[in-house]
């Protein structure tokens, strides 16, 4: 894996590695990164355009990092830092993922995350440094005007609880 970019001095940004012959591609989604070890790996399958997660965020005192990769399909990545005491509090970046980019995107605990599958049969790869719900999940509601949140396609596919999330306020 090659680093590429750094957001919030804390977000990183990924290529995987890859290769290409005429069997197609091989790509390492996870062949180590210092301090993160994966405890547990989702994948989400993501079968319409416009389906969006989030915005998620841990709680300082249960600290959790995300790995986040597309298999197929694409879709927009958002991060926001949520650290109150940082700079660059309450901003917004967004990195597009897509099956033919590679990247990876690593998130620590600090800054929440909402993605937006922008084309049909999206699927998601997430490795996580922890295992199980332990109960310090959050959400913030993705309209939130503090945020400014902008998405390029309209939400088509929500889950209540992200629909209903709290403001920061």
């Amino acid at each position: 894996m090659e680093l590429v970019k750094e957001i919030f001095n804390s977000v990183k940004i990924y290529r995987l590695a890859t290769h290409v012959d005429n069997r197609g591609t091989l790509s390492y989604a996870y062949d180590g990164i210092e301090g993160f070890e994966v405890k547990e790996t989702r994948f989400y399958n993501m079968p319409h355009k416009g389906t969006f997660f989030g915005i998620h965020y841990r709680e300082e005192v249960s600290p959790m990092s995300k790995l986040i990769t597309l298999v197929k399909g694409g879709g927009m990545d958002y991060v926001i830092d949520l650290r109150k005491d940082s700079e660059t509090y309450l901003k917004c970046e967004s990195i597009e993922l897509t099956e033919d980019n590679y990247l990876a995107v690593l998130i620590p605990a600090g800054i929440g995350h909402a993605f937006l599958s922008t084309k049909e049969d999206t699927i998601q790869a997430f490795f996580i440094d922890r295992c199980g719900n332990d109960g310090y999940s959050k959400r913030i509601n993705y309209k939130d005007e503090k945020i400014g949140l902008k998405l390029p396609i309209p939400v088509s596919e929500i889950a209540d609880y992200d629909l209903k999330a709290p403001t920061l306020e």
